[in-house]
């Protein structure tokens, strides 16, 4: 991890994909919550829309927004 925060590399999340695979229990507790508060660039991405069912990125902003006690800083 440090040196992906030392290079500044971004790492995708796809959080309501993992939640709808079964990777992830609860949103609260997903992995890249700490990754975000840690400092480590973080890019928020849908998955595949024909699979998941949905297209965009709001529905994911808006479950982390809630689950990770993030503010509008954050998801800039």
């Amino acid at each position: 991890m440090e040196i992906v925060k030392e290079k500044k590399i971004c790492i995708e999340c796809c959080p309501i994909s993992n939640m709808i695979l079964g990777y992830i229990g609860d949103m609260r507790n997903h992995p890249t919550r700490s990754l975000i508060h840690s400092g480590i660039p973080v890019a928020i991405s849908p998955d595949d829309p024909g699979f998941m069912g949905y297209e965009g990125v709001t529905l994911d902003y808006l479950y982390v927004y809630l689950a990770w006690d993030l503010d509008i800083r954050d998801l800039k």
